[in-house]
C-alpha cells in the first residue's frame, strides 16, 4: 500500500488559468459599464446645466420686460425713445425694445451667427452688447409678438416670446445634443394707459 497514489488536493495550472480568464472577462465588462454610465453621468450633466442656463436667461428676460414699457419690435433699427410697434401673428420678429423701469431703453435680439440671445442698452454709448445665453446653447429661431403697445388702444400689452434651438455640448455627438422649443406671454405689470 505503500506504492499506492496519494490523493492530492489543490487546483491543476489549467484550472487556475481558466478561473483568472474568467475574472478578467468580468472585470472587464463591469469596468466597462462603469465607464458608460459615468460618461452618460457627465453628457446628463452638461444637458441639465445648459437647460438650466436657457430658463435663467428666459426668466431674466420676463422678468425685465413685465416691469418695462414702450415695446418696439423690429428686425433692423430701434428707436432710443419711447415709441410703440405691435408685430402681431405672423409679423415676429427677431428683436424687440423697449424702456425698463430704470428709463434705460434695452434691445433682446437673436444673434444669427453666434445663435445667441443677447442684450443690448441702447442708452449708454457707446452701445454694447452681451450674450445672456451661455456657448452651449444654440438658437436656430427667436420670434417676439408684441400686442397692444399702444397707449391709445384699449389693450394691455404683452409680449409672446418662441425660442427653438438645440444644445451643442462640446465632445457630445450630434444624436445627443437635446432640442429645445419654448414659449412664453408676458404681460405688462404697470397698467397700461
Amino acid at each position: 500500500m505503500q506504492n499506492a497514489k496519494r490523493k492530492t488536493y489543490g487546483f491543476t495550472l489549467i484550472e487556475l488559468l481558466v478561473a483568472i480568464s474568467l475574472f478578467s472577462v468580468v472585470i472587464i465588462v463591469a469596468v466597462g459599464a462603469l465607464l458608460n454610465l459615468a460618461r452618460a453621468a457627465d453628457r446628463s450633466h452638461a444637458i441639465l446645466t445648459a437647460i438650466h442656463n436657457l430658463d435663467f436667461a428666459m426668466e431674466q428676460m420676463s422678468r425685465t420686460l413685465r416691469v418695462g414699457g414702450s415695446y418696439y419690435c423690429s428686425n433692423g433699427v430701434h428707436p432710443l425713445s419711447k415709441t410703440t410697434k405691435d408685430c402681431t401673428w405672423k409679423q415676429g420678429k427677431i428683436a424687440l425694445s423697449f424702456t425698463d423701469k430704470d428709463e434705460r431703453r434695452l434691445v433682446y435680439k437673436l444673434n444669427i451667427s453666434k445663435g445667441a440671445l443677447e442684450r443690448e442698452n441702447l442708452s449708454e454709448v457707446p452701445h454694447r452688447s452681451f450674450s445672456i445665453t451661455a456657448p452651449e446653447i444654440f438658437i436656430e429661431s427667436l420670434v417676439f409678438n408684441v400686442f397692444g403697445s399702444s397707449p391709445q388702444d384699449a389693450q394691455q400689452p404683452r409680449v409672446m416670446i418662441r425660442i427653438k434651438g438645440r444644445t451643442i455640448i462640446p465632445g457630445m455627438r450630434d444624436e445627443d445634443q437635446v432640442p429645445f422649443d419654448l414659449q412664453t406671454t408676458i404681460s405688462q405689470r404697470d397698467p397700461d394707459f
